[in-house]
């Protein structure tokens, strides 16, 4: 006879209960026309402890309670839910077929057996001991049978058990579903962001380049233009600097020339002084004779001399003194 261990039962809740394990609050009331079946979770950020006096926030979810419960079964939570509740589903529905088989085989065995009994109490002759046998028969059928339908109210609520476990495995599948789209969508998102910034980054090195193409010719403009005001800077430079050499020459040769000129004046102005001063000796030696002359008239009258107003040297004779006395010019 084989035996099964048989799977404790999940607790049952209240209805619209949070079924995260250990949580009493109230489940989240659906909207009426929100599509799918009633939540099963608070989905409200419970404070839990997870040892070592650590206490974390837990959203109540599918996801979360299904990784509650292996936790608190000792079991690693899986990365695929869904996968590992229909394998566990599949094992239970296995053992519980293969418990309605064993239970299949046993009722037959009971059967037969109460026909041999039937036929051996047809053929007994005493009667008590054909009923004591059957009694027998009957309390040995009566147990295998109790203990047939003890695995199978085991095998039910594990098949219960498997069935709420792959509930909520969909459930948490379907909040990984909708994780993995808002993540998928994150993506496209920063992916478009990404795209836009590089093609923002390719105009923008695009305008650069253009930019340093004409900042470069621009460059290369203003190099050979200054460069062309350098050569025309040099040549009027020479231009002048020859220009100002003639000039200075032109001028030092008619500063030569005004020095002679300023020379020879100097030398006749000199000259004219000489003559001048010389002219002004004589006159004043005129003045001096004359002087001398006027200033001994009247002794000379005096003397029988001429009188004034005679000519000394008779009517028509020529006064040869007065021409001695004239200044030389």
């Amino acid at each position: 006879m084989t035996t099964t261990t048989q799977v404790p039962a999940a607790p049952v809740m209240p209805a619209g209960t949070c079924r995260y394990p250990g949580c009493a609050n109230p489940a989240r009331v659906k909207e009426h026309d929100a599509p799918g079946r009633r939540p099963g979770y608070c989905e409200q950020e419970v404070p839990e402890d997870r040892g070592d006096q650590i206490t974390v926030l837990i959203r109540h979810t599918a996801m979360t309670a299904f990784r509650r419960r292996s936790q608190l079964a000792g079991q690693p939570a899986p990365d695929h839910p869904v996968t590992a509740a229909v394998s566990k589903a599949a094992a239970i529905r296995d053992d519980a077929v293969a418990a309605m088989t064993r239970l299949a085989g046993q009722l037959t065995t009971v059967l037969d057996q109460l026909a041999v009994l039937g036929e051996q109490l047809a053929a007994a002759a005493d009667p008590e001991a054909a009923e004591a046998q059957a009694e027998a028969v009957r309390a040995e059928a009566a147990a295998q049978i109790g203990q047939a339908r003890d695995e199978a109210a085991s095998q039910a609520s594990a098949r219960h058990t498997a069935v709420l476990d792959a509930a909520e495995a969909r459930a948490a599948a379907a909040e990984a579903l909708t994780a993995m789209e808002d993540a998928a969508r994150a993506r496209e998102q920063a992916e478009a962001a990404a795209r836009d910034a590089a093609r923002a980054l390719h105009d923008t090195r695009e305008a650069a380049a253009a930019r340093d193409a004409e900042a470069g010719a621009a460059l290369t403009a203003a190099r050979a233009e200054a460069q062309a005001a350098c050569r025309d800077a040099a040549r009027a430079r020479e231009h002048d600097q020859q220009r100002h050499a003639a000039e200075l020459a032109a001028a030092t040769t008619r500063l030569g020339t005004a020095e002679s000129t300023i020379t020879s004046l100097r030398d006749q102005l000199a000259r004219a002084h000489s003559a001048l001063d010389r002219e002004r000796a004589e006159q004043h030696k005129t003045v001096s004779l004359l002087h001398g002359l006027l200033t001994s008239r009247p002794g000379t009258a005096a003397a029988g001399g001429p009188q004034a107003g005679e000519d000394p040297a008779g009517a028509g004779g020529k006064s040869t003194g007065r021409r001695s006395l004239a200044p030389q010019r």
